[in-house]
């Protein structure tokens, strides 16, 4: 079992397997994603229902143990569009 958090600080349980973990986001929709992709992906997971974005994070041998609400704000780049 993991463990969720969202930005308000709330605290809830997540289902893990290997690296992938599901939890349901504070909106009510279902979710599933994974903490280590081969070729070096972000691990973020949207959701389409409200808009959030979640990270799961792994430990040293790639296991999912926690899933964290990230920012919806994404840095930009000086000069890129």
């Amino acid at each position: 079992m993991a463990r969720r958090q969202f930005l308000s600080g709330a605290v809830a349980s997540a289902s893990a397997e290997g690296n992938n973990a599901a939890w349901q986001c504070a909106c009510g929709a279902q979710l599933v994603g994974r903490c280590y992709f081969q070729f070096g992906d972000t691990c973020y997971t949207p959701c389409d229902g409200c808009g959030r974005q979640f990270r799961v994070h792994g430990d040293p041998k790639k296991r999912a143990i926690e899933v964290v609400e990230e920012s919806t704000s994404q840095p930009q780049l000086a000069g890129v569009r």
